[in-house]
């Protein structure tokens, strides 16, 4: 029997933590939120840039350049998806440049910190978008379309809590996070002068990097730049249509980068040359032309076909056609209207007598 005199024992209360160890918790608190802050600048930073390349390329019309008459003679059925995306894209500067300043917008808006989740979510949107164009049509940077929208993503996490609650629920939608790379006041005060400074700076030399990748494009309307067909020719025709070498139809690109220009040669056999000329001189031009790239061909393989060199003399005739000599060639070509409405046909507000025109 126990001794009744004996009082039983009291557990005794967990002794308070100490000043040091609640310290030492709060410290390793505030390093692991600031080195998830930085890794997450690190990313949107990354991010930011990769967008402002994509959406400078865009707005200087450099990434798909701009639709030419140099290229009127391709059909839908040779051209690879790519191809199509690149022409559709190019024809319209409207759909280029917007494209790009969504995409440059969204950089900027990921350089401040407070503009950050918009930035996050209009880059997913814009890449979301991309990826889908890139798997549709075939663009070989499909995985970097994905990264970019993965790390758009992961810029967005810290504040997916808010946008879940503002679209699933109805409670309060409390203020969000701030990134902060200094927890320190005097650094923080500091940071906030140099932050934009330095994004401002970054913005600068990129978009200055970009634009000057791109050679200088200048615009000459006059001949022979257009769609021609040929009228008359001095050749006589082959026996067959299979080994007709004579020409059909030419075009004649007027936006020329660093002096060369596009160009398309159909032949009477339907072969199609493509390439590029050069005006050396008044009434003088030289074309540069290889066939198109056939499927399975790398680029190296087809850039190593030596292409060939044409030195022609043109001279615009009165009537409006164009007389081509040289190279065994004696044509006389004709403006082909029907050929160059895709690049001639413009935007009107009003109703056209022939709207609406679809073919």
């Amino acid at each position: 029997m126990s001794d009744p005199s004996s009082s039983p024992e009291v557990p005794s209360s967990p002794a308070p933590p100490s000043d040091d160890y609640s310290a030492e918790r709060r410290i390793g608190r505030l390093v692991a939120v600031t080195l998830g802050w930085w890794a997450h600048g690190g990313v949107r930073l990354l991010l930011a840039i990769a967008l402002l390349y994509y959406g400078v390329a865009k707005i200087v019309l450099g990434q798909f350049g701009v639709a030419d008459m140099g290229d009127a003679l391709v059909t839908q059925g040779e051209m690879s998806p790519m191809g199509m995306l690149w022409r559709m894209v190019a024809f319209s500067p409207l759909f280029q440049v917007l494209g790009g300043v969504a995409e440059a917008g969204a950089a900027l808006a990921l350089l401040w910190r407070r503009s950050v989740p918009l930035g996050a979510l209009i880059a997913a949107a814009d890449m979301s978008l991309v990826l889908v164009l890139n798997i549709g049509y075939d663009v070989p940077v499909k995985l970097i379309a994905t990264i970019l929208l993965v790390m758009s993503i992961l810029v967005l996490i810290p504040w997916m809590p808010r946008l879940a609650r503002a679209f699933i629920d109805q409670g309060e939608i409390r203020r969000g996070p701030l990134p902060t790379l200094m927890p320190w006041p005097p650094l923080a005060r500091i940071m906030s002068i140099l932050g934009p400074i330095a994004a401002l700076v970054l913005v600068g030399l990129v978009g200055w990097g970009v634009s000057s990748m791109y050679p200088e494009r200048t615009t000459d309307e006059s001949a022979p730049a257009g769609v021609w067909e040929v009228q008359e020719d001095a050749a006589e025709p082959a026996a067959q249509l299979s080994e007709d070498t004579r020409w059909s139809a030419i075009a004649f690109g007027e936006v020329a980068y660093d002096g060369r220009a596009a160009v398309q040669l159909r032949l009477a056999d339907g072969e199609l040359l493509t390439g590029s000329y050069e005006r050396t001189g008044e009434d003088t031009v030289e074309l540069s032309l290889r066939p198109l790239r056939a499927q399975g061909q790398t680029l190296a393989q087809y850039t190593e076909i030596t292409p060939t060199t044409l030195a022609l003399e043109v001279a615009e005739q009165d009537d409006g056609t164009l007389h081509v000599s040289g190279e065994g060639q004696e044509l006389l070509l004709a403006p082909d209207t029907s050929g160059s409405v895709y690049y001639e046909r413009g935007f009107s507000w009003g109703v056209r007598a022939d709207d609406p025109f679809n073919r």
